[in-house]
């Protein structure tokens, strides 16, 4: 069941190895022969081979990699990764706990930087994507239930091919493995197990037809008529006596079912009748605190009108007395304004009124002295007739 390739007993089971920690890199299911003998490139390819072998001719990848040189024997395909891989040869085939007998196994290869359990339960969560599902790997078991704590235990059930079941913090539920696969590992794992199990199998089943056998011959069947018309008729009683017992297990099922259905009725009315009163109180206190907020909301609304009303009385009185300071200002300084032009023009009247008076003044001079030179003019011209 959990083995790859031929069994052991096939015809060409004779040239596999009988290594039991033999991978399947090495089981010869790489070859391009029969499925039964080993690849080429596991005992060593000559390019005459090699060249018979693949397509490719001289240039071709298995020639780069498998075809050995006069110089002497090399490790083959050692430069790959695959080639590592398949040297070391250690998978594993993991099952989620609890879901072995229904789900998908996933098949991991071991990686070779990693060779401890910490660092492996992280790669087997990657490989197997348990992080969709919101799981986290947490521990190994065998399908006995033994806990893998060791790299060693590890390897070794994986060299037996035995399956690994990977939990996730939740105890082993050892119900949902099947019984098979526990007698698989039973037996040592891999090919041979099954083998064994299958063996053993079929010789219980043969020991059980021959007890069979011997009882139905010791009853008398075959021998007398009598024997096979007592166990027709036995038989046919036992068949009545289940169908009565049957149909008396029904009619208790049918009315214990009668009575869960009359309970679960019952049951389901209390709850809609409790569900009705919880919604009616639930309502009524609706109600109440509804009309609690709208009392509130209308004292709000009040409260809210006589502030804004009383907010607008305060402009309108502040904007009315700074009308009344605007008047007031504009009063006092139109009297600033009118006691200033009186006495601008006061002023304006003095100065004319002096600058008359030195006009005056200045016109008496003038003719004070205009009427002095005539005088002297005539004086000088009598003086001037005077001494003719």
């Amino acid at each position: 069941m959990f083995g790859w390739g031929k069994p052991a007993d096939s015809p060409t089971g004779a040239a596999l190895p009988s290594s039991p920690d033999q991978s399947l890199f090495e089981r010869g299911s790489y070859g391009a022969g029969s499925p039964g003998k080993a690849s080429s490139c596991a005992c060593g390819a000559t390019p005459s081979t090699s060249a018979a072998r693949t397509p490719g001719g001289s240039g071709s990848l298995f020639d780069r990699y498998a075809a050995s040189d006069p110089s002497g024997p090399k490790m083959l395909n050692s430069q790959t990764h695959t080639s590592r891989i398949r040297a070391q040869g250690i998978k594993l085939v993991c099952y989620i706990n609890t879901e072995v007998n229904r789900g998908r196994s996933t098949v991991i290869h071991l990686p070779e930087a990693e060779d401890t359990i910490e660092e492996m339960l992280p790669y087997i969560q990657k490989r197997m994507q348990l992080d969709k599902r919101m799981l986290y790997a947490k521990k190994l078991f065998t399908p006995d239930g033994s806990l893998i704590t060791t790299w060693e235990d590890l390897t070794a059930a994986a060299a037996q091919d035995i399956p690994i079941i990977v939990a996730c913090g939740e105890p082993f539920d050892a119900t949902t493995v099947p019984a098979s696969m526990v007698a698989f590992q039973e037996h040592g794992g891999g090919r041979n197990a099954a083998q064994q199990c299958k063996h053993e199998l079929q010789e219980r089943r043969k020991k059980a037809a021959q007890l069979k056998a011997d009882q139905v011959r010791a009853s008398g069947h075959g021998t007398t008529s009598s024997a096979a018309k007592s166990a027709r008729v036995e038989a046919v009683e036992k068949n009545r006596n289940q169908a009565a017992q049957m149909r008396h297990e029904f009619m208790e099922n049918l009315l214990l079912r009668a009575a869960k259905q009359e309970q679960l009725v019952t049951a389901v009315r209390a709850s809609n009748e409790r569900h009705k009163a919880e919604r009616e109180a639930r309502a009524q206190k609706a109600g109440l605190t509804a009309r609690d907020r709208a009392i509130d909301m209308a004292e709000q609304r009040k409260r809210a009108q006589t502030h804004n009303i009383y907010e607008k009385q305060q402009l309108l009185q502040e904007d009315a007395n700074e009308k009344a300071e605007r008047a007031k200002d504009i009063r006092e300084r139109k009297k600033e304004a009118t006691m200033l032009a009186k006495e601008q023009l006061a002023e304006s009247r003095r100065a004319a009124g002096l600058q008359r008076r030195v006009s005056h003044i200045a016109r008496s001079v003038q003719k004070a002295e205009l009427e002095d030179s005539q005088l002297k003019m005539r004086q000088q011209q009598r003086d001037m007739i005077k001494a003719k």
